[in-house]
């Protein structure tokens, strides 16, 4: 089955070499030329934790060409590239089912506007990092969780993305599956941002380690998910510890740097704030903080 892949940075080359070893044909949409033409030229190279490599051939088209022909399209690019999805809203596409997956969840304002009747949101918990335009390395091992907002098509994207070693799992609430996704980046990525450390190490600093109980006590009582307070801290811990060597997006993004997430995942809590009335000092400071080092860049 051919399935599009619009994105080509780390998450959509991972999906991209999973696709192709299951057999689909996935076609990459870039946003440049250039990288279209490396892939096309040298394909996709998969490199694990354990250094092995395997090298994967696909069609790549650059974005500006896209015409909508894959019936099950994936969107892998950041929030900070959202805005250049509009063209999304043409109705030569309302029959293609896209599932989009981004940090944070500012993308929701343009789903509310697209005219498909089959959209679905995921959330990725794989560790991935790409090297040039067709290097990606897969970090750390997790699974893609989507869940349906209109329609009724998760069985079949189900079906197209499950793999043994890419498992994928069904939701049946959106809504809270994107908030806990949320509330472990807003936990997790400002703070690596500013304090230049990996995964692990903010659960081995015990200063770290307060600030981001901080982050994440504001981000679960803006979210209404106090009732699982308990039991997000104890996945956040973990999730920390699994990925403990990890260089979160954000920190990457600084160092390279480009424009960060942050207004995506800590102003989408800040702004939860600003209408329900409730303080949120410590996500106010990484913001700002954040967004002086992306001012910096």
């Amino acid at each position: 089955m051919n399935i599009g892949v619009i994105g080509g940075g780390a998450i959509g080359l991972l999906i991209s070499y999973f696709l192709k070893k299951k057999g689909h044909e996935p076609v990459i949409y870039t946003r440049t030329r250039e990288q279209a033409a490396c892939i096309n030229r040298n394909g996709i190279t998969y490199k694990n934790q354990s250094n092995n490599e395997d090298i994967v051939y696909v069609r790549a088209v650059p974005v500006k060409e896209y015409k909508g022909e894959e019936s099950y399209c994936i969107i892998s690019v950041k929030q900070t590239a959202i805005l250049e999805l509009s063209f999304l809203q043409d109705k030569r596409f309302q029959e293609v089912s896209y599932l989009f997956l981004q940090n944070g969840i500012s993308h929701l304002k343009l789903l509310e506007r697209l005219p498909q009747q089959n959209l679905l949101v995921g959330v990725v918990e794989h560790g991935a990092g790409k090297d040039g335009y067709s290097t990606v390395n897969h970090l750390g091992k997790g699974k893609i969780k989507v869940s349906s907002i209109k329609g009724e098509l998760t069985s079949q994207w189900v079906d197209i993305l499950r793999d043994t070693n890419f498992p994928i799992t069904s939701e049946s609430d959106w809504e809270e599956m994107l908030y806990i996704k949320l509330i472990m980046n807003a936990s997790i990525n400002p703070l690596t941002a500013l304090l230049r450390i990996t995964n692990g190490q903010l659960v081995e600093n015990e200063y770290a380690l307060s600030i981001m109980k901080d982050l994440f006590e504001e981000s679960i009582f803006v979210l209404d998910m106090n009732h699982k307070r308990e039991e997000l801290w104890k996945e956040l811990l973990v999730l920390c510890r699994n990925t403990s060597s990890n260089r979160s997006s954000m920190l990457k993004s600084v160092e390279s740097g480009q424009q960060t997430e942050i207004d995506s995942i800590t102003g989408e809590i800040i702004e939860r704030a600003n209408h329900r009335n409730i303080q949120v000092p410590c996500s106010r400071f990484v913001l700002k903080a954040v967004k002086a080092l992306d001012w910096r860049g």
